[in-house]
Formats: C-alpha cells, sequence, structure tokens
C-alpha cells in the first residue's frame, strides 16, 4: 500500500465532540472500526479507507453463488435489477420479458440468460434493494440505519473483469463499499462544495482533486460522503461488493417534513383574522430523545441531544429543562425577556433562523401530539 495514495486517516479525540452513543458503536464498529473517529473525522465530510483484518470479514452478506440464486431462482423484476456497460446504462427491453406468475403475467421480469449474456460482453451488473432479498444484508442495514437516524438500503455491484462499472459521478447519500469479492480499483474526489444533492455523472473536467486511490480487496471497507465524485474499475478478475447507502436527510426535507406536520395537526383550515392570539402560537413541541444540560464557565447552558450539542444563554436553561424531563413546550417558550431568539449561536453554525427552527430541522424537537 502507498501510504502517501491511500491513506487510512486516524486523529487524536478533540474536545467538544459528541461521544458516539451504544448504538452507533453497535451499528458502526463492526464497519468503520473506531465510531467515535469516524463520527468525528470523516462523517458527511471526508472518505475513510479501512482495510480489513481478513478476507472474510464480510464473506456472511453476498456470495457469487448467491448472487446466482437471486439471478435465477427469485422472481425479480424492475426496478430490482440494472446493467450499466461502460458507464452507460443497458436498455431494460434487452433483459427483461413477458413472464407468467401464477393467475397473472408480468411483462417486466428479469431474464437471467439475457443478463448473463450482456454480463459476457462487460456489463456490470447492479442489484438494488439487497436488504428485501438478503436476510444478512438486511440485519446490516438496520443496525446501521439506528446508529446514523437515517434511512439506510443496500446496492450489490457485480463487475466483469477488467471493466468500469458506472461513469464518474456523485451520489446523494453517504456510501459505505464493502468488497466482497475480486478486487476493484477505486479514484476518489475531494467532497465537492457546496455539497450537491443532485446525484449524476460528472465530466472529467468537474471531479476535482483526487483524495484517494485505493485497491479494493475482500474485507476492506471504503467510505465516500455524499457529493463526492467516484468510479471504479475491476482489476484482473471480477469484483463484487456491496454499497450500503445512509440517506441522510435534507435541509429542506425536514423542513418539508416539520410544514407537512404541523398541517397535520392543525386540522381543518380555519381563518387566521377568527382566530385569538392564544390559537395562533398554541403549538407545542417536545424532545425526540434524551437531552443532557451542563453549565458551562462562561454562564452558558450546554445542551447535548446526542448526535450534535448546543450552546444556549442562561435565560433559557428553565425551557431546556422542561424539555428534558419530557415535557411539551410552547413555541414562545424560546424568546428572551429581550424579545430575541433564546439561542443566536444555537449549534455549530450559529444564529439566522432562531433556535426553534433550528433544532427542528435538526430533530431535536417534533410536534408534541
Amino acid at each position: 500500500m502507498n501510504p502517501a495514495a491511500d491513506p487510512v486517516v486516524t486523529a487524536a479525540p478533540a474536545t467538544g465532540t459528541p461521544a458516539a452513543p451504544a448504538a452507533a458503536a453497535h451499528g458502526l464498529a463492526p464497519l468503520v472500526g473506531d465510531p467515535e473517529s469516524f463520527l468525528r473525522s470523516h462523517w458527511t465530510r471526508t472518505p475513510l479507507l479501512r482495510r480489513g483484518a481478513s478476507a472474510d470479514a464480510f464473506a456472511g452478506l453476498l456470495t457469487l453463488p448467491g448472487v446466482a440464486d437471486l439471478l435465477t431462482t427469485r422472481a425479480l423484476r424492475l426496478p430490482h435489477l440494472r446493467l450499466v456497460r461502460d458507464g452507460v446504462q443497458v436498455a431494460e427491453s434487452q433483459y427483461t420479458g413477458v413472464r407468467r406468475i401464477g393467475h397473472g403475467t408480468v411483462t417486466d421480469a428479469i431474464v437471467p440468460e439475457k443478463v448473463l449474456s450482456h454480463f459476457s460482453l462487460g456489463a456490470t451488473l447492479v442489484l438494488d434493494a439487497v436488504e428485501l432479498l438478503v436476510p444478512a444484508v438486511r440485519e446490516v442495514c438496520g443496525r446501521l440505519a439506528r446508529a446514523l437516524a437515517c434511512p439506510v438500503d443496500a446496492v450489490a455491484f457485480l463487475t466483469p473483469p477488467d471493466r468500469k462499472g458506472l461513469a464518474p459521478h456523485i451520489d446523494d447519500e453517504d456510501v459505505f463499499v464493502l468488497q466482497l469479492s475480486g478486487t476493484k480499483q477505486w479514484t476518489v474526489h475531494d467532497q465537492l462544495r457546496p455539497v450537491p444533492l443532485t446525484p449524476g455523472a460528472l465530466p472529467a473536467g468537474s471531479l476535482g482533486p483526487v483524495a484517494l486511490t485505493p485497491l479494493l480487496s475482500p474485507g476492506d471497507l471504503l467510505y465516500v460522503p455524499r457529493g463526492t465524485p467516484h468510479h471504479a474499475a475491476s482489476t484482473g478478475g471480477h469484483s463484487l461488493h456491496l454499497s450500503i447507502a445512509a440517506r441522510r436527510p435534507t435541509l429542506g426535507a425536514l423542513t418539508a417534513d416539520t410544514v407537512l406536520a404541523a398541517l397535520a395537526a392543525a386540522g381543518q383550515d380555519r381563518d387566521l383574522d377568527s382566530l385569538g392570539p392564544a390559537e395562533e402560537t398554541g403549538a407545542r413541541y417536545e424532545a425526540t430523545g434524551a437531552i443532557g444540560l451542563r453549565d458551562a464557565e462562561d454562564g452558558t447552558v450546554e445542551a447535548d441531544f446526542g448526535r450534535f450539542r448546543a450552546r444556549f444563554p442562561a435565560v433559557a436553561r428553565p425551557v431546556l429543562t422542561r424539555l428534558a424531563a419530557g415535557e411539551a413546550v410552547l413555541a414562545e417558550d424560546f424568546v428572551t425577556t429581550d424579545g430575541e431568539g433564546a439561542a443566536s449561536g444555537v449549534g455549530p453554525s450559529g444564529g439566522g433562523s432562531g433556535p426553534l427552527g433550528q433544532l427542528l430541522v435538526r430533530g431535536a424537537l417534533l410536534l408534541a401530539s
């Protein structure tokens, strides 16, 4: 391994970084080693390469015979399977057909013989939603979803010898690549900024500086954050890897969910002019999980929400104490006596949208039922 081109990053603990909870340790440790170091130094920001202690580290998840079994003994239909050749999608009509199932007929059934024919010509086989087909993969996805508090699914890629799979591209999710069989040469670039939220192929001139060029062997893991350009090709023989995708919510998605929840809680639409002041501001909010409180030396209150920490002025302690005790609070409880937001510096980025809005979009609060 060339340390300059193929680094495994480690770092000493930094103060002010939230510790990995037990759920994170349980779901992340088998993949990334030290969960706290991963969450502090890599999660959402920088790639991570972790060499496997054994070539059999992921052997129980999916094998070549397992892929053959899924292809030949399951009644697979679109969109469970895709074919990609030299970075271009193969037309679905070239590997699907009509199949009778019971008393019905489907027209999008996967035809194994056609798939294998395209594979022999250099097409990469892409199996989507593997967690729905393989119990062991479903278990890993479930543990990771609980650790990262977001939906997680899995995609398997089987690439013929000396072929590239997808064209250079970015994903809109964070991907944990588990090399299962064979080897694959990866090129991972620096994460684009601002982080793009739309997945797709990129021209060579838009890829940016190269961050890693690892050759993955069975048992190795590569973490690629959202918005990080990457591409790969098999070397020598075939390559089988599993991409486990963590689909972190975006600010827009969280805001939309919050607004929809508020609309649902409001019930039937009403004329604003007919509402009294108490009705207009009567929405109540509660914490989504445990909150730890600590009085800092500078007079502020530090609140630990599990996945992040935030500092509030001392005047906010009463409302935070109520939230920590499981009580529901009103929106106006977040307003200080001088009429400003109770925490203009909530979270690592500070100010702008007010404490209530920031805690809502970061998933720390929700509308009380």
